[in-house]
């Protein structure tokens, strides 16, 4: 694949996850962005937000892996964690 359709499908997965990103936040309540996009392994990872209220699991990314198989069906998709910051409420 030329250079310039490496760009443009990358491009187009940034935009796949931040449309999938908004769905996720409305459906369960969690917040993720792109992070990296692994040729070697064909893995797209997202990155959940520390502040995300829940935390991202592979059910809540369905959609994102259905999408992006269609650019190409080896493609998979991984989640990144920070470390979480604690909160008041958790020591409650």
């Amino acid at each position: 694949m030329h250079k310039k359709n490496k760009k443009f499908e990358l491009e187009l997965i940034k935009k796949i996850v931040d449309e999938e990103s908004t769905n996720a936040f409305i459906d369960f309540n969690v917040e993720f962005e792109f992070q990296n996009f692994d040729k070697e392994v064909q893995t797209v990872y997202v990155l959940e937000n520390r502040q995300s209220p829940n935390t991202v699991e592979f059910h809540m990314l369905e959609d994102i892996l259905e999408r992006i198989r269609e650019i190409n069906p080896r493609y998979r998709v991984g989640i990144m964690f920070e470390e979480r910051v604690p909160r008041e409420e958790d020591f409650e």
